[in-house]
């Protein structure tokens, strides 16, 4: 008997995935009148390849629509216009995920924002762990680059994770299909097994019995980019300067001002109350770094 492999994981598997997991489509009354939804499967294989290589395709639109039908269906392993099976998109992507990381998540988070739907974000992470789990080849030590910072994960520990965002969760499995998979012809059997067409030129729909991910109960987020995270830089005092504060600026409050409140008067003295928390840093000659998350009496 043929050994068939199924479940199997490339770029074609995965397309199939995306798109049951696709925005909802404008309503055939409203196509009818013109209004384009541009989530048809070629412009999303578009988003796609632009998420991966940062480029716009320039191919033409049949040329396109025919290619992603070809390797939708894993007909083909690619192609000029899909190059999941060109060795140097895969070592261009593989750089940037380890070098400029950021960069390739804010074009996942591109493609995600403009052809997924956030409702299915954990039906679509779940099944890929199910997927992860089942398929043969993946071994054990196989890394995944699947968290918001980069770093990679073993099979098993991304089997035991019990929370992820979208975002860098696709990121990883479209890193290990172009490492890995450039072979997208063997996931026919896979396809069969998941969805079914009810003709030639139809659109392969999703079996009613498909039930990868049901048993998964792993917490799926939508990745959030943190704004302090693209500040963290200013957020940094310059070492040249010669005193900085950093974070909330302390409130300085003058001794008659508040002595009813505070009774911190003193005959003789000048007392300075600083309120608030407060991240002061000093640097000179004796540096100091001084974090207050209440009041400072100072006496000058």
């Amino acid at each position: 008997m043929e050994n068939k492999k199924i479940p199997y994981l490339c770029g074609g598997t995965l397309f199939f995935l995306l798109v049951q997991a696709k925005k909802p489509r404008a309503k055939a009354r409203e196509r009818e009148k013109g209004v384009t939804d541009g989530l048809k499967d070629p412009a999303m294989m578009e988003g796609l390849i632009q998420a991966i290589t940062g480029n716009d395709s320039y191919a033409y639109e049949d040329s396109l629509k025919k290619n992603t039908s070809q390797f939708r269906e894993c007909r083909i392993d690619g192609s000029a216009y899909i190059p999941f099976n060109d060795p140097a998109t895969a070592s261009e992507y593989d750089y940037a995920v380890i070098n400029d990381y950021p960069a390739v998540l804010s074009r996942m988070d591109r493609f995600s924002t403009d052809f997924l739907n956030p409702a299915k974000a954990a039906w679509l992470v779940r099944v890929l762990l199910d997927v992860i789990d089942q398929v043969k080849g993946i071994t054990d030590d196989a890394h995944f680059c699947i968290q918001r910072d980069g770093t990679f994960l073993s099979k098993t520990d991304v089997l035991s994770a019990l929370q992820f965002e979208l975002q860098p969760f696709l990121v990883g499995i479209v890193h290990y299909i172009l490492m890995n998979r450039s072979d997208n012809i063997s996931g026919q059997d896979t396809l069969e097994a998941w969805g079914i067409k009810s003709g030639e030129h139809s659109e392969r729909k999703l079996k009613r019995d498909f039930s990868l991910g049901k048993d998964k109960t792993a917490t799926v987020d939508w990745y959030r980019p943190i704004a302090a995270d693209k500040d963290a830089d200013s957020a940094i005092p310059n070492s040249d300067s010669g005193s900085n504060t950093g974070y909330t600026e302390a409130e300085v409050v003058d001794e008659d001002s508040c002595a009813a409140e505070h009774n911190e008067k003193q005959e003789g003295k000048s007392v300075t109350i600083i309120q608030q928390q407060t991240n002061v840093v000093q640097y000179g000659e004796k540096s100091i770094s001084l974090v207050n998350n209440g009041t400072i009496n100072i006496d000058l």
